[in-house]
């Protein structure tokens, strides 16, 4: 209890008359405030649990999508606890494309599901849920405490209303549902968890606090938001020069060792996006503001990618209404910009509370507000943390409006339903990549990435030509998009329609992202069209993509085909030396080990395979099927 309190001076002289009037004060004091603010503060964390795996349950009935192939599927840092040291020295996304992504610990908890349940999605989504109720439970601990220490009334029923409703806003079902999207659940968690140590104020829990910090930017880049946020709750709450100018240094040592950590992890920069216009800027920041307005009132068609530019669709009709419709959220943007500097104004004067949360929400919101370039313009899940803070300030500047307390609880209540239910029907979305996909599409997410992941996806399914018209789609929203120029050209490829990949192909290899792929692809292109193996192309990309497993592996394995094992051997052993933490590479040079009968070193192989894998079935198969081999 903090004594400096009005409640807690009030709990103060209630134990000490209890005290005087125990026999002889040597019985026990028994603050019935205290216990009455127990039993509502346990009541609300099972209130929030309960909701968020209420509205969530659907999710555990739901597979990968996305990104998930890339981060779980094909990620060979979350296969064995051997590779947790190494998962810390990688970017995402390592078997996959180049991404500015440093989160070891997201990858840390996959690493756990894999362990227990392999590639079965269940206690994947589990683990999200999970997460992400703890982080609500965090959120409530951390409120109830903030509001006590600016003296508002029913601290703790306000705290738990708010994190009950912020449990179950469907605009964090992209964060939730998507086992990819697990990053904002766990820098919330943390971070939350931290801010609630923080205001605790001993050394113990500061200590913690930091460490907290430290674990949310490790989940996210963004996590480093909380570091900003402790700083502006300690001025908010006018504390001591020496507790701020402690908590300045901790930042950081925090903010230096994860970049520290950052800076000396492998990492292969993405390709950057053309620069927009600093003019641009301010447009993106107003429409972004409008966009994420209506969202948090009312979402009704939520997607997965958002843009607030106007591209052309192919109907110029349609890209003027596009257009039209841009501008006037501009300008709404504009007024919702406007109006909340008159609410921040009106807070500073009338309410502290609010004020702290609107400051709170700026803060949390800034790096994401679309004055800054990232991977989008708007993404729902950016605002899980703002978000909090903005439910904060808008709940209790509501109940300051003349509406009766019945009328204003039910209408309070209504939209929680509301909510409630809409993330309830958004699960089912990401149920598996087509639904995902087609659903997106549907609600408005028609981005050139979209129809890329559907074409193939129809490839991938037999469906040819289908195929061919989402591709021919991504080309006329975003034209010569690289990727979408080698799906495009497989399809073709595909329909042995040859020499309109090889056209599709040699525009890829312009683009150095898409080079080695394409030289992949016209080495398949040049065999199936004239029989004619063309391993020179074969190993120019290899050249091209030292880093990419299924290129280098594509080559090894065609050595092997056509007799060149010896050749093949070496490759693998160079490319073990560089990466020996990659199951899979272990596995095919015990493969060529055997195949050549060299049986120890086939079965060093093959062990290491297996030590790098805790689900690997077929290692140990093929290591029984040699010992045969090996004993006959």
């Amino acid at each position: 209890m903090h004594w400096r309190t009005r409640e807690g001076k009030e709990a103060g002289k209630f134990n000490e008359r209890q005290g005087k009037e125990g026999a002889l004060g040597l019985l026990p004091v028994i603050d019935l405030r205290m216990i009455h603010r127990l039993k509502q503060r346990t009541l609300f964390i099972i209130l929030i649990v309960a909701a968020a795996f209420a509205v969530y349950a659907p999710s555990l009935r739901n597979g990968y999508v996305w990104d998930d192939s890339a981060l779980i599927q094909r990620d060979p840092f979350i296969r064995s606890w051997r590779l947790i040291a190494e998962g810390f020295r990688h970017f995402l996304f390592t078997n996959a494309t180049a991404s500015d992504f440093y989160r070891p610990i997201q990858r840390l908890t996959y690493t756990w599901d894999y362990a227990w349940s392999g590639f079965q999605p269940e206690l994947y989504h589990f683990t999200s849920i999970l997460i992400h109720a703890l982080a609500a439970v965090f959120l409530f601990l951390f409120m109830e405490r903030l509001l006590t220490r600016l003296g508002q009334s029913d601290a703790t029923r306000w705290a738990g209303v708010i994190s009950v409703i912020w449990a179950i806003h469907p605009l964090w079902t992209s964060a939730v549902c998507y086992i990819s999207g697990r990053a904002d659940p766990l820098a919330a968690m943390f971070g939350f968890c931290g801010l609630w140590l923080a205001l605790r104020l001993t050394r113990t829990a500061t200590s913690l606090a930091a460490l907290m910090f430290l674990l949310a930017i490790l989940s996210k880049e963004s996590g480093a938001i909380f570091l900003a946020l402790c700083i502006v709750l300690m001025l908010l709450l006018r504390q001591p020069r020496e507790v701020l100018i402690r908590w300045v240094v901790l930042c950081v040592l925090v903010a230096g060792a994860c970049l520290a950590m950052r800076l000396s992890a492998e990492h292969l920069t993405p390709p950057s996006s053309p620069p927009l216009s600093v003019w641009t800027r301010p447009i993106i920041a107003l429409r972004a503001f409008a966009e994420y307005a209506g969202l948090f009132v009312a979402p009704v068609r939520l997607h997965m990618e958002r843009d607030v530019l106007p591209f052309g669709r192919g109907d110029l009709g349609m890209t003027i209404a596009i257009a039209r419709n841009r501008e006037f959220q501009t300008l709404l943007g504009a007024i919702l910009v406007a109006g909340f500097a008159v609410w921040m104004r009106w807070a500073r004067r009338r309410d502290e509370a609010v004020f702290a949360g609107l400051v709170c929400f700026l803060v949390a919101y800034l790096p994401v507000c679309g004055l800054f370039s990232l991977n989008a313009s708007v993404a729902e899940h950016w605002i899980y943390v703002p978000g909090a803070f903005l439910l904060l300030a808008a709940l209790l500047s509501a109940a300051r409006l003349p509406v009766s307390r019945p009328a204003g609880m039910i209408l309070l209540g209504l939209w929680a339903l509301y909510l409630g239910g809409r993330t309830y029907l958004r699960n089912p979305d990401w149920h598996d990549q087509r639904t995902f996909l087609e659903k997106t599409i549907a609600d408005g997410g028609d981005s050139a990435r979209m129809y890329i992941n559907l074409g193939d996806l129809e490839l991938t399914e037999g469906h040819t030509a289908l195929a061919i018209a989402d591709f021919q789609k991504a080309m006329t929203l975003t034209p010569d998009q690289p990727f979408a120029l080698i799906s495009l050209g497989s399809a073709y490829l595909h329909a042995k329609q040859y020499e309109l990949a090889r056209q599709e192909f040699m525009k890829a290899l312009k683009v150095p992202i898409t080079e080695a792929d394409a030289y992949q692809a016209l080495a398949v292109l040049e065999y199936q069209e004239n029989r004619t193996d063309r391993l020179d192309l074969l190993e120019k990309a290899a050249r091209l993509a030292p880093e990419d497993w299924d290129i280098q592996k594509r080559l090894i394995l065609h050595l092997g085909e056509i007799g060149q094992v010896d050749h093949a051997i070496v490759l693998l052993r160079s490319i073990i030396t560089a990466e020996p933490w990659r199951g899979d590479t272990w596995r095919v040079l015990g493969d060529f080990w055997a195949h050549v009968r060299q049986w120890d070193s086939a079965e060093r192989a093959y062990r290491r395979a297996i030590a790098l894998d805790v689900h690997d079935d077929e290692t140990p198969k093929k290591l029984a099927a040699m010992e045969d081999e090996r004993t006959q």
